[in-house]
């Protein structure tokens, strides 16, 4: 549930976002149905698996990481210029665009790579008994 109902938030947080903070021009990142999908695929099947996990950390990683996939998702069939990328850095003539979609996913990313981690240290003593069949 905390998966889901992060995910909702922050993808809407970024619509929200994308809405109301104009971008500039060329800072658009286009994008094609097959990324579409894969993003999609890979939104599903995080969905899918983390609540096997029962991890706290790697629900709030995951629905961060969904929520931005997500985010970028409906951007990429809302938006005809391509995926809006309001915030920027520059420095010596060289420009990164990003949203808050991807800083979610970024952030999700590391805690659910910590969460996982996690998991494994505090289950080291299973990890070395063989698959039973």
């Amino acid at each position: 549930m905390i998966l889901i109902v992060l995910a909702a938030w922050l993808s809407a947080c970024d619509l929200i976002v994308k809405l109301v903070k104009p971008t500039e021009t060329g800072l658009y990142h286009r994008r094609t149905s097959y990324e579409l999908a894969f993003i999609l695929a890979i939104t599903a099947a995080v969905i899918y698996i983390v609540p096997y996990a029962r991890s706290q950390m790697i629900s709030v990683g995951a629905g961060l990481m969904v929520g931005g996939g997500f985010g970028n998702a409906l951007s990429i069939v809302i938006f005809p210029l391509g995926v809006p990328n309001p915030f920027t850095v520059s420095q010596d003539g060289w420009t990164v665009a990003f949203n808050l979609a991807d800083i979610a996913v970024v952030i999700g990313f590391v805690l659910t790579t910590i969460g996982a981690w996690s998991l494994c240290i505090e289950h080291r003593h299973e990890l070395r008994r063989p698959v039973e069949r």
